[in-house]
């Protein structure tokens, strides 16, 4: 088994030694009252409505200083407001009135009133501007306002996820007259917002550098600037840290956690993450359209091992397609490791051994491509070896093809003419907390299974009642009523298993000793909002 993601400590000292001496000390070299993040993805681009900051997750976090939104979550992503004062849904679910804050002010001076709010929804409800995160603003039919202060914004069906929806991401508001000079394409590269952090400069996919903003209505920010500097390499953030180029990296090797924890010099935050692991089932094929191979596969797989070996205990096995503190999960099973009962299951599915040891079924080997990224996901590589070692043992093949994580997407969501994969690794972060977003993006029956899938349904699992009861999660004017539909719902696709369901990671980010107020989000972001140095 290859271990790539796996660090020593000699490792590390050879990436110091071949950094140039130049780059440490300019990094080093950071002016008082700078906090800078070591990001282990770059940001790219800074416009919610295009691409909703692609670079995932380093562009989010970059916003998350750099715009406010009409509604935000707190450190336990309870929905709070931001820039609403206060909001309230109608009793029909398919409404919110929001009071803003009097006399706020974007960076480049104009109000960030009524008007600008019911601008910004409408670039997000706008589908050929705004082509991602569709289920958070498909429902959402417009916005009407008031006076100046309020905003009234109406849904085409009851959508009781509407406040996470303003609390998301993509929720940022933007100024208006800095779009009209900009224009659309420019803005990206230019954001002006009414967070506490304005631009300074951006070097798309390299570094981006932002300032405190004196104007802010939340008072004066923790920092007098924070940059971001992409640095891939987890070695590299590593010495950036331990030199004291950075004061912030993310995506820590969970190895490595108890050597940075010994330094007198930084400290580990680690959090439970929202985003769990899986190998989607293509369910067009054959072999994976039957229930019990899709069952004896996830007998056959040491989860638990997995979560407690690999990740050095952070990790979880799931018991649940929504991880632990997602809202609405539900406990609905385990995992469960017995490779006799899965060789069980799969003779009950009419699969025998061969002479080479691989099952087979009238003729026809039960042999499986399983694509997996390089860095995508914590492990990835060295998860997917193990998963197939496993399957082995119980007579399955599965050849294990990499694919460079920037080129990862575009091989899932592909039409079903053009599905090369029978198992893909995957992982998806409701990044608006929501437990009935995450279900409905996964499982909800696509529209043509033959086309593309519109959200995340890649492997085109279908179940009628499924999609029942992720429409009552999602509309029932009783919060109960939406929870126990969403229970039942993670049953019913926990039992049909179109996933061989892999472990829940935490979030592991180091912060050097004397920088305060970094959080870090179950939804994998590394915010430094509130941070001082």
């Amino acid at each position: 088994m290859h271990r790539r993601d796996i660090l020593s400590g000699a490792a590390v000292s050879a990436a110091v030694a071949a950094l140039p001496a130049g780059t440490i000390r300019a990094w080093a070299q950071a002016s008082s009252g700078t906090i800078t993040f070591g990001q282990s993805t770059s940001i790219l681009t800074l416009d919610p409505a295009h691409g909703a900051f692609t670079g995932y997750p380093g562009g989010y976090e970059a916003a998350l200083v750099l715009f406010d939104r009409l509604l935000d979550f707190d450190a336990d992503m309870r929905i709070v407001p931001q820039l609403a004062e206060s909001y309230e849904m109608s009793q029909d679910l398919k409404s919110c009135t929001l009071k803003l804050r009097p006399n706020v002010t974007f960076h480049d001076g104009t109000p960030c009133d009524a008007a600008a709010v019911k601008l910004n929804i409408e670039r997000m409800m706008d589908k050929e501007r705004n082509t991602t995160n569709r289920p958070l603003w498909d429902p959402i039919a417009g916005a009407e306002t008031p006076d100046a202060t309020t905003v009234v914004i109406k849904t085409s069906r009851p959508f009781a996820q509407l406040p996470n929806t303003l609390a998301h991401g993509s929720g940022a508001i933007v100024s208006p007259a800095a779009l009209a000079k900009h224009g659309e394409a420019g803005f990206a590269q230019n954001p002006v917002g009414a967070g506490p952090y304005m631009l300074e400069g951006f070097s798309p996919g390299q570094e981006l550098a932002l300032k405190a903003f004196d104007g802010y209505w939340g008072g004066k920010p923790g920092a007098g600037r924070i940059v971001f500097k992409f640095i891939a390499e987890p070695a590299t953030r590593i010495n950036a840290l331990s030199t004291g180029a950075v004061d912030v990296i993310d995506s820590v090797p969970v190895q490595l956690v108890q050597q940075i924890s010994q330094s007198p010099n930084a400290d580990i935050i680690r959090r439970p993450g929202l985003r769990p692991i899986g190998l989607a089932f293509n369910l067009t094929r054959p072999p994976l359209a039957d229930q019990k191979v899709r069952q004896a596969l996830n007998l056959a797989v040491p989860v638990a091992t997995i979560a407690e070996k690999v990740f050095f205990g952070f990790a979880k096995a799931p018991d649940s397609p929504l991880a632990f503190d997602t809202i609405g999960h539900k406990t609905v099973g385990e995992s469960v490791f017995d490779q006799e009962k899965a060789k069980a299951l799969l003779a009950e599915a009419g699969y025998a051994p061969g002479s080479d040891g691989v099952v087979a079924k009238d003729g026809a080997k039960l042999s499986l491509a399983l694509y997996a990224p390089e860095g995508l996901f914590p492990g990835d590589i060295a998860v997917a070896e193990i998963v197939a070692a496993s399957l082995k043992q119980v007579g399955v093949d599965a050849a294990i093809t990499k694919i460079e994580k920037g080129a990862y997407w575009d091989h899932l969501r592909q039409d079903k003419a053009n599905l090369k994969w029978d198992l893909a690794m995957f992982g998806f972060n409701p990044s608006n907390a929501s437990g009935a977003y995450h279900m409905a993006s996964l499982f909800r029956s696509n529209a043509d299974d033959d086309a593309k899938p519109e959200v995340w349904n890649i492997g085109r699992y279908k179940n009628p009642r499924v999609d029942e009861l992720l429409v009552t999660a999602d509309s029932a004017p009783g919060e109960s009523e939406r929870m126990e539909a969403l229970g039942e719902a993670q049953r019913l696709v926990w039992e049909d298993a179109p996933y061989l369901w892999l472990q829940i990671n935490e979030n592991v980010t180091a912060v050097r000793q004397g920088v305060t107020g970094v959080e870090v989000l179950p939804i994998v972001f590394t915010s430094l909002r509130n941070a001082k140095s």
